[in-house]
This record gives structure tokens, sequence and C-alpha cells, in this order.
């Protein structure tokens, strides 16, 4: 069953982001860097202002209403406006910032799209309400597919608008009228709901839970678009920002995939710790590590070796400045990946505070380890330093969560696979040195060494037992699992 579960997240995470990786596409190669980068700065300050407000409020919703069905609407809504009134007063003092201080980077054109994504998240009001309050009446089904068809919508727009040769302010306002036309059906809908009454005690149990569940979705927010608002803070310019989108892209469609599996385990935790049955918890923790590394880590694997030729293929040759910080993605979306049982492990425990320490903890790291890695400088390029601090955060965050679950139970590890983390570890760092060696214009050597590093995967991954035959069965079940699926009726 759990495998099931597994294999379906990972096909409707596919079908989903593949929209999304597509009008990224569209931008980058028609639009350009620039465009691209105004694009993403925009849209990080988007989701930076939702996983603080939108999703803190919707969380909270959803445990009002587990708590009592007939709490209704109309207090839900009254949260809802709130937090938008107050995101204007903090986009106000934003922009009031950036255009009186001299340390304000951001142009006028980038302030434009911060205002206009900021606008389309109000517009998308009636869905997140929708979405919501189904998910809270387990018609999970129905909210998914709102969720999803507006996905779509939204995408259709941005590459309708990109292809028609539209600047960003134009792309933006597609996009606009994107968001308006996906939220005509919830509004609908939630015309013909039933409110219930207001209530001022209600408001505040609303808010109090919300802020006591913030750490969490602050975290992801940070996690996922305080990198770029850095680099637009530091004036990296627009055509870099493009560069660096497209490497930390594909590592958050692995981070996107990784979330959607590793979610299930909440309701599989709670279950066992209402059966007392410790022992399934390991083995599922174990097998959960397991599978995301042999099929998470070949990927990378194949980014580290074929990276610029992916990059070349998909976006275009001027976008090979995103290799490194496609690599350093990757990595931190793998480690990201790794750690979200371990949350959901402490949240079935109801440790609560350990589980808010623990984010708040992260959230620092975030912000402390790319700024660090900004000012220092390491690399000598500013968004591949901003991508390596990323992934110290979430390596930081691993330490953290297995940790404080180990005091939970101690038959817990940091890693329950060592060997095959330091396999493909050692695969990626032999290529590193064999690229130092080997000149670059050298392609029958470069291709050649890179081709016998894939074939000789499995039968070395063999004799060191990394790979057995049970996994090979594994992958392969679950990949027929998740064919039927993957269409769009089951989404």
């Amino acid at each position: 069953m759990l495998g099931k579960k597994l294999s379906q997240n990972f096909a409707i995470s596919l079908v989903s982001m593949a929209f999304g990786i597509l009008s990224s596409v569209f931008i980058a190669r028609i639009g350009g860097p620039a465009i691209l980068g105004n694009i993403s700065l925009a849209m990080s300050f988007q989701v930076l202002i939702k996983s603080v407000f939108t999703h803190t409020v919707n969380s909270a919703h959803l445990k009002m209403y587990n708590d009592d069905p007939s709490v209704g609407m109309k207090n839900y809504l009254a949260v809802f406006v709130f937090y938008n009134v107050l995101t204007s007063l903090l986009v106000l003092a934003f922009v009031a910032w950036n255009q009186m201080s001299h340390q304000g980077t951001f142009t006028e054109l980038q302030i434009t799209l911060i205002i206009i994504f900021i606008l389309q998240d109000y517009l998308m009001t009636p869905l997140y309400l929708y979405t919501t309050d189904q998910t809270s009446k387990l018609n999970i089904v129905k909210a998914n597919m709102v969720d999803f068809y507006a996905q779509i919508v939204i995408n259709i727009a941005k590459i309708v608008a990109v292809v028609l040769g539209q600047s960003e302010i134009g792309i933006a306002w597609y996009m606009m009228a994107a968001c308006g036309l996906s939220s005509i059906y919830p509004l609908v809908q939630l015309l013909r709901a039933r409110f219930g009454t207001f209530s001022f005690a209600v408001v505040k149990s609303y808010i109090r839970y919300s802020l006591s569940i913030s750490t969490s979705t602050v975290a992801y927010g940070l996690l996922i678009s305080f990198d770029k608002v850095l680099l637009g803070i530091f004036g990296v310019p627009a055509e870099q920002l493009g560069y660096y989108n497209v490497g930390n892209r594909l590592g958050l469609l692995v981070l996107t995939l990784g979330v959607s599996v590793g979610g299930i385990f909440l309701s599989v935790f709670s279950k066992n710790i209402s059966e007392n049955n410790h022992e399934k918890t390991m083995e599922q923790l174990a097998n959960y590590e397991h599978f995301i590394s042999i099929i998470f880590l070949p990927a990378v694997l194949v980014a580290v070796l074929f990276g610029q030729e992916l990059i070349t293929l998909v976006f275009g040759a001027r976008y090979m400045q995103a290799y490194p910080v496609l690599v350093f993605s990757l990595l931190f979306a793998y480690t990201k990946t790794l750690t979200i049982p371990y949350q959901n492990y402490l949240f079935a425990n109801n440790r609560l505070k350990e589980f808010r320490r623990t984010s708040l903890l992260f959230a620092g790291a975030i912000v402390g380890c790319t700024l660090l890695l900004a000012y220092a400088n390491w690399f000598h390029n500013l968004p591949v330093s901003v991508a390596f601090g990323l992934l110290l955060a979430c390596v930081f965050e691993r330490v953290l969560f297995t940790w404080a679950a180990k005091k939970v139970d101690p038959q817990i590890r940091f890693f329950f696979y060592p060997t095959t983390l330091l396999y493909f570890m050692g695969l990626m760092v032999a290529w590193y040195v064999i690229s130092g060696i080997v000149p670059a214009d050298n392609y029958y050597s470069t291709y050649g060494i890179r081709a016998a590093m894939l074939l000789l995967l499995l039968p070395v991954g063999y004799l060191l037992r990394v790979y057995s035959q049970d996994d090979v069965q594994m992958v392969r079940k679950l990949l027929t699992k998740a064919a039927p699926a993957s269409t769009p009726v089951n989404i």
C-alpha cells in the first residue's frame, strides 16, 4: 500500500510540475535570461509571502475544522482578509524602503513585478479558500483537480505571453488574467456555501494556531525563495538571476517530488504509534531512505556527468553557467527529501515543541548560511556560493531533525544506508578529479569515461552491495504502478 502511494504521488507531482518546467523553458529560450530572472525574483517574493501567511492560515483551517466541523467559512475568510491587509502593508513598507534607502537595489521594473505578483495572490484567494475547505472535508480529489487545472491555465498563459513576445510586465498581466479565470469556479462554489456565524474568539484561535505552526511553513518558504531574494538584494543582474533560476528550478522539481512522497508518512507514523508498532516505523524510515537514494542519487550523478549537455539541450547553450547551481540544488533537494519523514515523525509523536524549535533553527540556518556564503563569496561566484549555502542549511536541518527524533527512539540513525551515499559521492568526486586532468576538448576521453561510469554503475553497485535484485524489482513494480496513475483523469 505504501509503495502504491509513493508511486501515485510521484506520478501526480511529475505531471503537475512538467507544465511549470515547460513554461520556464519557453521563457528561458524565447524571452531570455533577463526576463526569466526578473520573473523568478517576483515569484520568489510571492512564495515567501504565501509561506508566511497563506499556508499557515490554510493549515489552521484544517485544524479548526477537524476539531469542530461547524466552524464555518466566515471566520476563515476574516483571517485570510486580515493577513492580506497585513501583506499589503509589508509590501508598501518594502517599496518605500527601496525607494528612499540608499541600500535599495531593486529596479523599478522588479518592484512593479513584485507588486503584480502579490496582487495575483490576492486574486487567487477564492481558490485557496475553496481547495482548503474541500481538503478539510476530505474531498481531496476535487481539491487537487481544481488546483491542478488552475496551474495548467496559469502556465499556459505564461507560454502564450512569451510566444507572443510579451515583456516581463506583459507576462505578469497574462498570468493575472489566468489567476482570475482560475478563481471563477471556486468563487461560484463558495457563494453557494454556508459561511456560518462570525466569532471573534474563533478568529483569535485561527491566528494563534497559524502562528504556532508558522515556523515550518516559513522555513520551507525561505528554502525555495530566499536565495533569489538575497541575490536581488545583493544587486545581482537579472541575467545572472535567470541563469541561477535554471539550475535551481530543476533542483526544486526534485524537492517537490520529495515533499509529495514524504508527506504521506504523517498518517502512516500516526497509525504505527497508535498500534505501538515502533519496529515498523524504523523499517519504513530505512526503506524510504533506501528508495529515495537509489532513485535520486543516480539522477544527481547523471546531472554531475552530463549536466552541461542537459542544460544546453533543454534551455540553450547560454545557460551553461547554471551547471554548478544545478548540482548543488539537486544535492540540497535530496538532503531535504530525506529529512521530511523525520519532521512528520516528530509531529506524529506530538513533539511539537521540538518540531517548532528545530524548524526555527532551520529557518535561521537558511538565512545565516546563505548570507555567510554570499559575503564570503567562497566560489568567487555569488549565485553558486548562495546555492552551496542552501545545501549546508539542509545538511544542518537533517542533523537537527534526526537528533531530535533519536531522542524519541534511539534506533533512529543519521543514515540507515551510508554505503549508498558514499558510493555515489565517490563517483561524483572521481569525475571531478578526472575532469580536471583530462582536457575538456578531448571528447572521446571525456564522453567515454562518463559513459563507462554509467555502464559500470549497476555491476559495481551489486558487488559493493549497494544494489540488490530486490531493488531492481521494487523500482520496476513502482514504475508499473505509476503508469495508470499518470493519466490526467486520475490527477
